[in-house]
């Protein structure tokens, strides 16, 4: 028995680490989840006083570590850990907006590394687009409160704000991830269609008005100007690789990960504005071999003039819907 629990522990030790493979980080966030002096998680960590049961069940979920897993317990199907995020966009809290900087927070630790990596296969406007370009994000949040609202809480276009806060959240955000050494993005052929069509459903709803519709128009104009710039180059300005991608398959939503050394997160897009998300490295490792496989079959866009027209008179054809 006491062989087990020092397997256990050495394991529970070991996932720790892996989320976190500098010690001197992992010691000062222990210190902040457990609410104890340096010094006890020190001994912690080497053995000599042990986590207490409380202790490894806070510590586990905050870093996503399965329990399970690590006592050999077998599970019912092939499972792996995931968890929603649903933010309220009705009245944003404290723990929203920490929910997205702790997300930044992880980006921008990963962007240390040299061989960190950003990958977004997406049937929709990602967010690193939405986040951009402020009237695309008023729309989705339009979307949103039509369908989680009451009828007293579904408002129209021009009554939808984006609070401060989260603009500076965006803003950190976007600077995060144009950090990122290695980035690609593949594009369902029909993204800006869904869009498109989207805007036309509630423009019909007289929630948009007709000159909001030619101002979105000229915005999604705008973003196809500013990604032609970026497929022409193949990075951000401070010389980072961009590689965007052309695929002919459809995807039943949005995904992206990220990974770098101790650092595994990915997301599945759900519910307009939510996301499920998951910090196991299986998890991220499959996402990353499903994205590689769906690189295999796309059409690259960067670097490549011809693509690149194809890609582009395609975009504007379907933005010009929004002018009927």
């Amino acid at each position: 028995m006491e062989k087990d629990n020092n397997d256990f522990y050495a394991k529970f030790i070991e996932a720790l680490k892996g989320h976190v493979p500098r010690r001197g980080n992992l010691c000062r966030m222990l210190t902040e989840i457990l609410n104890i002096e340096r010094i006890s998680v020190y001994r912690r960590l080497r053995g000599d006083v042990p986590f207490t049961v409380a202790e490894i069940s806070l510590i586990a979920r905050k870093f996503n570590v399965s329990l399970d897993k690590l006592m050999g317990i077998a599970q019912p199907y092939r499972s792996l850990p995931f968890n929603l995020h649903h933010q309220d966009f009705f009245a944003l809290t404290d723990t929203d907006y920490k929910m997205g900087a702790d997300y930044v927070a992880a980006i921008n630790a990963a962007t240390t590394q040299p061989y960190s990596e950003f990958g977004c296969a997406s049937n929709f406007v990602p967010l690193h687009t939405m986040a951009l370009y402020e009237p695309i994000y008023r729309f989705m949040i339009l979307k949103w409160r039509y369908q989680f609202g009451t009828k007293e809480q579904k408002i129209p276009y021009h009554q939808v704000q984006i609070p401060r806060r989260l603009r500076e959240l965006h803003r950190q955000y976007i600077e995060a991830v144009q950090k990122i050494k290695y980035t690609y993005l593949i594009y369902n052929e029909f993204s800006l269609s869904h869009l498109v069509h989207d805007i036309l459903f509630f423009r019909d709803l007289n929630m948009i008005t007709h000159e909001e519709v030619r101002m979105l128009k000229d915005t999604l104009e705008k973003s196809l100007k500013n990604m032609d710039q970026l497929m022409n180059t193949g990075a951000y300005n401070n010389g980072n690789r961009v590689d965007i991608y052309s695929s002919g398959l459809n995807f039943e939503t949005s995904y992206s990960y990220l990974f770098a050394d101790g650092v595994n997160i990915s997301m599945v897009d759900a519910f307009t504005l939510g996301a499920i998300t998951s910090l196991d490295s299986n998890a991220a490792d499959i996402m990353r071999r499903w994205m590689y496989s769906m690189k295999r079959t796309s059409t690259l866009i960067t670097n490549n003039e011809r693509n690149r027209i194809i890609f582009l008179d395609k975009l504007r054809k379907t933005i010009g819907k929004l002018a009927s």
